[in-house]
């Protein structure tokens, strides 16, 4: 079935949801979410520990047979530009800028959901780029913080929906939209 985006806008208002990388800090932040949470991967990596709702990716999955095997093989309903392997039709403004994750970002925002929680992403700095084994090459992890900061400070604080309702649950991007706080 193919969704368009401009039906998908506040379908699920007031609904936590989690958007998961797949940073190290993955698992440890996926302990501290509120029940209910609407689950939004970033590409494939958190169907090795959960099954997520979304999974929101800008790369090709031709390029990458790990994502590809997940697209198909997910029950989770697939949001990309790429039109072959999306089940959302882009027929409204979105903003992606050119990480999955911004675009993951931006698609929990425009589904409504508060807060949105950024979990797992920690922008490539430490020794291991993902919770998981992986055996690549990870371009990602030569850039300097600042670099991978950047679009959310200077695109993503003016082109994300609802900016207040977007938290971090660790990792440096707390700095940029705060952290989430459990309710007691």
């Amino acid at each position: 079935m193919k969704y368009k985006m401009s039906e998908l806008q506040d379908l699920l208002h007031k609904t936590p949801a989690a958007v998961l990388g797949g940073g190290p800090s993955l698992l440890t932040d996926m302990e501290k979410l509120p029940p209910g949470c609407i689950l939004i991967a970033v590409n494939e990596h958190a169907e090795r520990i959960c099954k997520p709702d979304f999974i929101v990716f800008k790369d090709l999955p031709e390029n990458h047979p790990e994502l590809l095997n997940v697209l198909n093989t997910t029950k989770a309903v697939k949001v990309s530009e790429n039109a072959a392997h999306s089940d959302v039709e882009i027929d409204c403004p979105i903003w992606s800028y050119c990480y999955s994750s911004t675009f993951a970002a931006w698609f929990g925002l425009h589904l409504g959901c508060n807060p949105v929680i950024l979990c797992g992403m920690d922008c490539y700095q430490g020794k291991q780029p993902y919770f998981h084994e992986w055996d690549q090459p990870v371009p990602a992890m030569g850039m300097m913080l600042d670099d991978h900061l950047r679009p959310w400070k200077e695109e993503g604080v003016n082109k994300l929906p609802h900016l207040e309702r977007l938290k971090v649950m660790s990792g440096p991007l707390v700095g940029v939209f705060g952290q989430y706080k459990e309710a007691l």
